[in-house]
């Protein structure tokens, strides 16, 4: 059975896109970068999609792993870091279980817009195990996921009419093709959004010390957590 995310980057792949997700870095991993200065050692970012987070670490120095569950994704990354003349590795895993990836080996680990897919806890908890065992004794780990409020933004936006979509309806996308935008259906994925203190709980239940919690509001995921936590 194919992957609802593998579904999504196939269809705007099909449609002509070249990228499902816009090709910048997230400026909240850019400051995180600028406020710890983590070491220029080996970084795994977990749920690396299309490669962008990854493909900018590389080019500061690291030397890092993307992990995504789709194919389609990771075969994407690994053209735009080639075009890029980047040193990256890109593999396929389920971040809840790294098969095959080192124990106690990475540097720091991220996390941005991929733990929130996951509705059920006891998958946040797998992934965060393993998270726990891939790094190394004093890691640092980079957490960036959806935390409220995004019924009251969409509210704000769309009306007080507006419902929440059920999983797997079809909505309208934009995507980018040759530089003009193009509307297309893509079916709703399940999400979870975190509440005040459960992603904390969460970490501190795999073993990590959370070293800072704040809730921002990002480009890409609207509003979220922010977590630095240490293994």
């Amino acid at each position: 059975m194919t992957h609802p995310y593998e579904d999504r980057y196939r269809r705007v792949y099909e449609a002509g896109a070249r990228f499902w997700e816009d090709p910048v870095p997230t400026e909240e991993l850019a400051g995180f970068i600028d406020e710890w200065r983590p070491p220029k050692g080996r970084v795994i970012e977990f749920g690396c999609g299309e490669g962008r987070d990854t493909i900018y670490l590389a080019c500061h120095g690291y030397k890092i792993t993307g992990v995504d569950i789709a194919p389609s994704a990771i075969e994407r990354a690994k053209e735009w870091a080639h075009e890029e003349g980047v040193e990256a590795e890109f593999v396929v895993r389920d971040i809840r279980a790294l098969l095959g990836l080192p124990t106690d080996h990475y540097d720091l680990g991220v996390n941005i817009g991929c733990l929130h897919m996951f509705t059920d806890p006891e998958d946040r908890l797998r992934h965060l195990r393993e998270a726990y065992r891939v790094l190394r004794p004093g890691a640092l780990y980079f957490f960036l996921n959806k935390g409220g409020g995004e019924a009251g933004e969409a509210f704000e936006r769309f009306g007080p009419d507006w419902k929440p979509p059920e999983v797997g309806e079809m909505r309208p996308r934009k995507i980018l093709v040759d530089g003009a935008e193009k509307e297309i259906m893509l079916p709703i994925i399940a999400g979870h959004s975190f509440r005040r203190g459960e992603a904390e709980h969460e970490f501190e239940s795999a073993g990590f010390t959370v070293l800072d919690a704040r809730r921002v509001r990002t480009r890409p995921h609207g509003t979220c957590w922010q977590i630095v936590a240490r293994k």
